[in-house]
């Protein structure tokens, strides 16, 4: 009876294949089924890890749209998504090319037209496009499709309040996109001391004063006022570049006592301004980072270049909304 021996050992072979195939699809069932229900929760971090577990290690295509679904909800994680997006990328690629499957076909279309797992591609979101029509109508010439231009991410602007050691009390005000934006910033140390004359550094008023002899009495002030805007680039959802230019003055004024010509006894106190390097009015540069703190704060640190001599140290805080 050596056939019904053979027969019995294949039997035995096939039914361990179709045990072990039922035991890994009931472990990627479980995988999904995990992940929905963190899903159902919005735990959006709990089921990225149990979808993560079917991408990488079954390409399936139930974790994969669901990942795609976390990417596009909640934008904050795509920093820790960026890798798991390449592989479910891949995956789709993979599936659409050997099996031809329209879903991977569909969701490759997004990917490419929305830059998910790869850089945006309109040409090539065109050609699967035409690909998913031709298998699902084969007898058919696919017309060119016109496809609505994913939406524009709607500007979100700030506001802050803005700081360098010369200039204490500023302003900031802007607005950032999908990628770019701008801001305006103004900042000043809010002193306006008006003067009637200009003197140099040994203390002498230039021009001299009639009747008058000036007396230095080692007061001093300093006015500054710094305006700049640019442009903002996203680097990341949480971080961003503001590069600008603009006008900055500074003016260093001296306290005089006038003393008078003939009997020497003070007159009156005037101010004087320095007309050295530390006045001055010129071309202001701006580069900062931009921290943003969870959806609404924000925080930056950067340094300004006042008239192609002085580097200054930058801060603020304030709000996005």
């Amino acid at each position: 009876m050596p056939g019904m021996k053979i027969n019995r050992i294949i039997l035995m072979l096939l039914f361990s294949v179709c045990i072990a195939l039922v035991q890994g699809q009931n472990e990627n069932d479980d995988y999904n089924n995990k992940g929905d229900e963190a899903m159902y929760n919005l735990d959006y971090r709990l089921a990225r890890l149990y979808y993560e577990e079917g991408v990488y290690t079954f390409c399936n295509l139930h974790s994969i749209e669901k990942l795609t679904i976390i990417w596009r909800v909640d934008s904050l994680s795509h920093a820790n998504m960026n890798t798991l997006m390449k592989r479910c990328f891949s995956c789709l690629e993979g599936r659409a090319i050997n099996y031809r499957d329209t879903s991977s076909m569909n969701l490759l279309v997004t990917y490419y037209s929305e830059g998910i797992g790869i850089e945006p591609d309109e040409a090539m979101a065109d050609s699967w496009a035409d690909r998913l029509e031709e298998i699902r109508n084969p007898y058919q010439r696919p017309a060119t499709q016109i496809r609505p231009k994913p939406a524009r991410e709607k500007m979100q602007f700030f506001a802050g309040y803005s700081a360098t050691f010369e200039a204490p009390f500023g302003l900031t005000v802007g607005g950032v996109g999908r990628t770019l934006g701008w801001y305006v910033r103004l900042r000043s140390n809010l002193s306006f001391q008006d003067y009637t004359e200009e003197c140099d550094g040994l203390g002498n008023i230039i021009g001299g004063l009639d009747h008058a002899l000036p007396s230095p009495l080692n007061i001093k002030n300093a006015s500054t006022f710094l305006g700049t805007a640019g442009i903002v680039i996203k680097a990341d959802p949480s971080f961003y570049v503001s590069i600008g230019a603009g006008y900055c003055s500074r003016e260093v004024v001296y306290k005089f006592t006038e003393i008078g010509a003939v009997d020497a006894e003070p007159k009156g106190e005037f101010w004087a301004k320095y007309n050295g390097d530390s006045s001055f009015r010129g071309v202001a540069l701006d580069v900062d980072g931009i921290f943003r703190i969870g959806d609404t704060f924000y925080g930056s640190l950067g340094c300004s270049m006042l008239n192609f001599k002085y580097i200054s140290a930058n801060a603020g805080i304030g709000i996005f909304f």
